[in-house]
């Protein structure tokens, strides 16, 4: 086993991948202007692993001694959750609110298949848990980075993945080949795709008996052959004062395209068995969820120091109106923070397995909150910030002899604060909830993870209702389990 350096990662990036951006062939995603701001935040899962401060936290060690990413450890206790989510947040507040997801997303995907495979085999006799830990091996030693692929194109949203007139607008096995499988189709919003080594294909949704072909869970290199990636074009725009956080951070969605590409046996892990499409989802949901509040923790806390600055730049600081909304954006980050962690402490031990996975109520929970009030959180800032968000000067005035001394004069604020430091405060604003980053925000906050929908039915799914219900039962004076229960005196 080989930790591999941030350089190492970059390296192994060269591969003759198939990459577009705004419509040319991207030849080396590593030195591409805005594919390579990706690039570097990925690169921070591995720079933890460098650092002496965080390196604790972001390896572990095999039974020989053998160092390998925290990210890679099967969680058999719910230490083991707790101490993920914090590397998952640390990476996160490495880079201002985006996590690296050179490992997170996809190691979430290779727990939950750990635990639905095993159930797989157990009724059907197949033999892709076995699969699996030999996949999750490989990770290990060779350090890769792996990006979750499981959202797909989905057609005509109210027909199922056989019904709809194109059979390729779910990822689906097209034939049997020897010594593995032929898939097609394509998945939608996928993180890190340019710059990943893996990519770990899951099933999206339930599937019936007759979307057998779509029940399809594999694992394969981003360079395959017959593998295209689309990326989105991204908020980035030139000078590092107007977009400080776009420009040194970010996450590159793509469409990535399977055309006829081949998966070798060793790397599937479901195949036709249709009932295990909607419990593989779910599982992978109960890891994924807990990953998103863990990295949205430290989004949380930029948001709130941001509107600090900006009421302390503007002289607003001790206005009530405005410390309430600060005190707000504070309990509304504790609360991410909160509910995220007691998701992990109440962590579910799968039997077979002996796997754990964080909680599923909690851990819905924990999403749908920092989900539902984001758009709050916005609205706090900018009405902290004012106007000048969307109007402020470009740093190219400032740095213009002929205009600076003019923004200098007039974009003055509280005397406490510099002109230059509230300039860039405001830019900073801007940034983060008043530019294409900050629509990228607001969408896929709602969306990415799961929809608000999506957790309220699980939650609803797993909620421990006979407690909820034998609770208001005796507050009613009701019979519980054929027995009237007893209050006792003086309650």
């Amino acid at each position: 086993m080989a930790l591999r350096t941030p350089e190492q990662f970059r390296n192994s990036l060269k591969d003759g991948r198939v990459v577009y951006y705004k419509g040319q062939r991207v030849e080396d995603v590593t030195t591409h202007p805005v594919l390579k701001i990706g690039v570097d935040s990925s690169a921070v899962d591995y720079e933890l692993a460098e650092n002496p401060e965080t390196r604790e936290l972001a390896v572990v060690k095999s039974e020989t001694g053998e160092p390998y990413s925290r990210f890679f450890l099967p969680p058999r206790s719910p230490e083991d959750l707790l101490r993920r989510r914090l590397l998952c947040e640390t990476g996160s507040r490495v880079c201002f609110g985006f996590p690296p997801f050179a490992k997170e997303g996809g190691s979430d995907a290779v727990n939950a298949i750990a635990i639905v495979a095993a159930h797989c085999d157990e009724a059907v006799g197949s033999q892709y848990a076995q699969r699996l830990e030999a996949f999750r091996r490989r990770l290990q030693h060779e350090d890769s980075s792996i990006s979750i692929t499981m959202t797909d194109v989905k057609g005509d949203r109210a027909l199922k993945p056989s019904q709809q007139a194109d059979p390729d607008l779910y990822v689906r096995k097209v034939r049997d080949a020897k010594g593995g499988i032929i898939v097609r189709g394509a998945k939608a919003h996928i993180t890190t795709a340019a710059y990943t080594n893996e990519f770990c294909v899951l099933p999206t949704r339930a599937m019936s008996e007759a979307d057998r072909d779509y029940a399809v869970a594999f694992a394969i290199p981003a360079n395959a052959p017959g593998i295209k990636i689309i990326c989105r074009s991204g908020p980035w725009e030139e000078g590092t004062v107007d977009y400080p956080v776009a420009n040194r951070a970010s996450m590159v969605e793509g469409l990535v395209i399977f055309e006829d590409v081949f998966i070798p046996e060793e790397r599937v892990f479901l195949n036709g068995e249709w009932q295990f499409a909607g419990p593989m989802a779910a599982m992978f949901s109960n890891y994924h969820r807990v990953t998103a509040a863990a990295y949205k923790y430290p989004f949380a806390e930029l948001l709130v120091g941001t509107a600090q600055l900006i009421a302390e730049a503007n002289g607003v600081e001790r206005v009530a109106h405005v410390r309430d909304k600060v005190a707000w954006l504070v309990m509304y980050a504790e609360s991410i923070l909160a509910l995220s962690e007691q998701s992990c402490y109440k962590a579910s031990k799968d039997p077979l397995t002996g796997l754990y996975y964080p909680d599923p109520v909690i851990g819905n929970a924990s999403k749908f909150f920092f989900a539902d009030n984001y758009h709050q959180a916005v609205k706090a800032v900018q009405d902290i910030a004012g106007g000048i968000i969307v109007t402020i000067p470009s740093e190219h005035d400032w740095n213009n002899p002929e205009t600076q001394p003019l923004l200098e004069k007039y974009l003055a604020g509280s005397q406490k604060v510099s002109t230059e430091d509230r300039f860039k405060i405001i830019h900073l604003v801007k940034d983060l909830v008043a530019s294409e980053l900050g629509g990228f925000w607001e969408v896929t906050s709602l969306h990415a993870e799961g929809s608000l929908a999506a957790e309220r039915l699980a939650t609803y799914a797993h909620a421990d209702m006979k407690r909820y219900r034998e609770a208001a039962r005796r507050a009613a004076g009701l019979v519980v389990t054929g027995q009237k229960i007893s209050v006792p005196a003086g309650h």
